[in-house]
């Protein structure tokens, strides 16, 4: 069975990354990472949210939920992004878009679903009036 360890370990690798190099992103001692490859301690959960974005992957696959790693960062936009409607709406640009952090890019989404939704709300007034 992989441990998350053994996840990280492969993740770093595939990516061509150092451990000095990762552990420089997350704001950890070099120590404290090669202790989470190794298996001797495991991060806090925010720093396997770190860990997630960094190497675009799942929270699920990095605790060991899931085999499926894949579901990168740039197709999770592209998913929410309903065929680019969204993007043309609000004038971005796909490079703009993959710029975006993981939590900026929700926060976009979320407030463009209340907007939808109060245009909906809107409509369903008129109807009754």
């Amino acid at each position: 069975m992989e441990t998350m360890g053994d996840r990280i370990r492969m993740l770093r690798t595939e990516t061509g990354m150092t451990q000095v190099a990762v552990a420089k992103r997350l704001q950890v001692k070099p120590t404290t990472y090669n202790s989470w490859e190794r298996n001797a301690s495991m991060p806090k959960h925010e720093k396997v949210l770190e860990l997630a974005d960094l190497f675009e992957t799942t929270l699920d696959y990095m605790y060991g939920r899931t085999k499926d790693r894949r579901v990168t960062l740039d197709e999770y936009k592209m998913e929410q992004m309903v065929d680019n409607k969204i993007l043309r709406i609000l004038g971005l640009s796909k490079e703009e878009v993959a710029a975006l952090s993981k939590k900026d890019f929700d926060r976009i989404i979320d407030y463009t679903k209340l907007v939808i939704q109060a245009h909906e709300n809107e409509l369903k007034n008129k109807d009754t009036d």
